[in-house]
């Protein structure tokens, strides 16, 4: 398996969130380089998820991360994620079904792996722009 990827001091990122009545699912994605290596997500309203069912949730997010930042693509998640089922809502947004969050996630994996989608980038003071790569450009 690949080393693990450094993780630079700052990095872009993305937020996505679903919510409908009990069903809330909030997904952040950071990127490295342009490519998604870093998940947060949180799920939950209303007291209605237990602290096990957001603590799995976690553990699935930082399960992703260690993953994307040692090689593995965002395709191989998105295969075994989607169409897992516990729930069935719309996202207006992405104008599709909810079936559960590792189906939210595997729908934003699948936007962001595409190659028309482009990557936040930072932007520091006097625009300097912040070298992931550390190549000194």
């Amino acid at each position: 398996m690949n080393t693990k990827l450094p993780r630079p001091p700052t990095i872009p990122s993305l937020t996505w969130f679903h919510g409908t009545g009990s069903h809330a699912i909030q997904v952040t994605i950071g990127f490295i380089d342009g490519e998604p290596k870093e998940i947060f997500m949180r799920t939950g309203a209303n007291h209605d998820h237990t602290t096990c069912d957001r603590a799995w949730v976690e553990a699935l997010a930082r399960s992703i991360s260690t993953g994307l930042r040692h090689g593995v693509p965002p395709d191989a998640y998105i295969d075994q994620f989607q169409g897992i089922s516990c729930m069935s809502t719309f996202d207006a947004t992405l104008q599709r079904a909810i079936r559960s969050p590792a189906d939210y996630l595997a729908q934003i994996l699948k936007i962001v792996a595409s190659p028309e989608f482009i990557a936040p980038t930072i932007i520091l003071e006097d625009n300097i722009h912040y070298d992931t790569n550390n190549t000194g450009e």
